[in-house]
Order: structure tokens, then sequence, then C-alpha cells
């Protein structure tokens, strides 16, 4: 079999998903952030061997699927709808840098809260441990996703067509939506005790590596 009958499937593959992009731009989004967030999550429960934890939990891969699908890929697609029109449309360093910049210094946090806020009450936690989440897990993730997240964010902006953002981000955001999976489930154990997740950038810390790298953010 040759090289160009292997993947010929593939290549199929692929043009129909950027004509989909085309006919029904938001719904495909949608279905790959959720498609990614389940591998995401599936990936973390398998790294994640913590006594609470000892089999794969469907419904919480459900949870983290049906965020990406139904809260994350729509309100990111109407944010990026947003820098296109306030700071132009414009692949150039500029423009790629000024986007950068507005989504980690206003998009971050909002999107970081959000994620803990959403999947800690699908879960059934009350106010008080999803606030307490909160008050352990947004600061240090938040540093975390600014140390290596910048920098995917301007090649993607500075490379990539528009209409394909939101795939290269989803790739490049498997790791950061398994780290994040990590993080929002490993205080799950339903005790009074919630001991504070390690810090993931300390200051005495080696640079992190460039992976995981960044927010999960789609188009």
């Amino acid at each position: 079999m040759s090289k160009s009958t292997t993947f010929r499937p593939i290549l199929r593959a692929w043009k129909r998903y950027l004509e989909l992009l085309e006919e029904k731009p938001l719904q495909t989004k949608a279905l790959s952030a959720g498609a990614i967030a389940v591998a995401g999550d599936v990936i973390a429960q398998k790294i994640d061997t913590s006594p609470d934890h000892p089999n794969w939990d469907p419904k919480r891969t459900a949870r983290l699927g049906l965020y990406g699908m139904a809260l994350s890929a729509p309100l990111t697609h109407g944010w990026y709808k947003v820098l296109d029109k306030r700071l132009g449309v414009g692949m150039d360093l500029t423009t790629s840098l000024k986007k950068v910049a507005a989504d980690q210094v206003l998009a971050a946090a909002p999107f970081t809260a959000l994620f803990f806020v959403c999947n800690s009450a699908m879960e059934g936690a009350s106010g008080k441990e999803i606030k307490h989440r909160l008050e352990t897990n947004l600061w240090p993730t938040l540093k975390a996703n600014w140390a290596v997240w910048p920098a995917a964010l301007a090649i993607n902006f500075r490379y990539v067509p528009f209409k394909l953002r939101v795939l290269v981000v989803n790739i490049l955001g498997l790791g950061w939506g398994t780290y994040l999976s990590v993080v929002q489930h490993r205080q799950h154990a339903h005790t009074n005790v919630h001991p504070k997740l390690p810090d993931p950038y300390p200051k005495d810390s080696l640079p992190v590596p460039l992976y995981p790298p960044g927010n999960i953010k789609e188009v």
C-alpha cells in the first residue's frame, strides 16, 4: 500500500473538518473542544493514582467534556471575535502581541475561575467548598498559565488563520487540560479536610517546562 493511499482517509477527514468549520463554525469548535477535554481527563485519571480515584470515573470525564463543549468553546469563540473587532484582524507581530496581552490580562483569570466554579458545581460541591478551591487553586494555576501560555498564544495569533486557531490551541492545550483536571479533582474527597495543593510555579523553582502549554481556549 502506497503512502498516498495510507494517508488518503486522513486527508479526506481533514478536508471535511475544514468544510465544517465554514458551514458550522461554532458547533464544530464546540465538539472539538469537548472531545479534547474528554481526552485530557482520561489522561489525567491515568496519571492521578490517588486512593480517591482508583478507577476511571466516566461521570467526571463527561462533566469535563460538557464544560468544554457547552461553556468554554462558545465563550472563547465570542471573546476571540471581540479581540479581532477591537484590536484588528491582522496577523502582524504588534497586533498579535496586543491580543496576547489582552487575553492574559483580561480573560485568563475569569476563564480559569469559571472552570473551577462550574466543574465544582457539577460535582455537587457546596458554596463553601467552591470558595475554598478557588482560594487554594486559582493563583497557583494562573502563575503556571502565565509561565507557559503567552508564547503559545503569540504563535497562534501570529501564524495560524482564524478558523484553525481553535484546533491548534486545543491540541496544544491537551496537556493543560490534563493538568487542570488533576488540580480540580485532587481535592474531591468528601471530607472536611482540603489540603492546599503545591504551587506549580514556586518562586525558588527553575522555569517550568514548555509543556503543558497553556489554558484551553476555543475560538
